[in-house]
């Protein structure tokens, strides 16, 4: 082969090579973020919640097929603390706020958050537990929350007890029957001694 020859094959093979990756930067935007991942979904919650956000969740919390992103955030001031929940949906190449809860008593240190699908919905719910975190030697209390975006509720039970009282659970009026069932269940496996009240308390007063 001619000089002339390995001169324009070797040109050839580098303008491929170059035209290739020119193609794929074409095909991957630079601002295309990745909502497949947990540390982007985060990433994006606080960008457009803020740095509260301490958890993300994905499912399905409507009726519709389409991928959503659920995110909690924690607020931990003297005046003011506690949890919220945020449902975020995919908008362009980021999030975009769509709807959230109240103010919900609780912490994400050592809790417990999943999605939850009961028996007879077609779509996730956000399941809260804080497990034994408010629980101590002398009582305590246990916050579990349902949050049903698709039907805008949040569903509240709460377990507490005293020294020398009796483990007592109330569920929240709202709730379905369902709910009530499924509360029920988790607590009765860890304390099947529990009695329903139908009064909620502070143990704060």
């Amino acid at each position: 082969m001619s000089f002339n020859k390995k001169y324009y094959l070797v040109v050839l093979i580098i303008s491929l090579i170059l035209f290739s990756c020119n193609e794929k930067e074409k095909e991957i935007p630079e601002n295309k973020v990745d909502l497949n991942s947990p540390g982007a979904v985060l990433k994006e919650a606080k960008k457009v919640i803020g740095n509260d956000v301490q958890i993300t969740v994905t499912g399905h919390f409507n009726q519709d097929t389409t991928k959503e992103f659920a995110a909690g955030t924690e607020i931990n001031k003297p005046d003011v603390w506690g949890i919220r929940f945020y449902l975020l949906k995919k908008d362009g190449s980021g999030l975009s706020v769509v709807d959230s809860t109240g103010l919900l008593e609780g912490s994400f240190t050592d809790a417990l958050v999943r999605k939850e699908k009961l028996p007879s919905s077609d779509y996730d719910m956000i399941y809260y537990n804080s497990l034994d975190y408010y629980l101590g030697s002398g009582g305590g209390e246990v916050f579990a929350y349902l949050v049903d975006f698709s039907e805008g509720q949040t569903y509240y039970a709460h377990l507490f007890t005293e020294k020398g009282s009796r483990i007592s659970l109330y569920i929240s009026d709202n709730t379905t029957p369902e709910g009530k069932n499924y509360f029920l269940s988790v607590f009765k496996k860890d304390y099947p001694a529990l009695r329903i009240v139908d009064k909620d308390i502070d143990l704060d007063d």
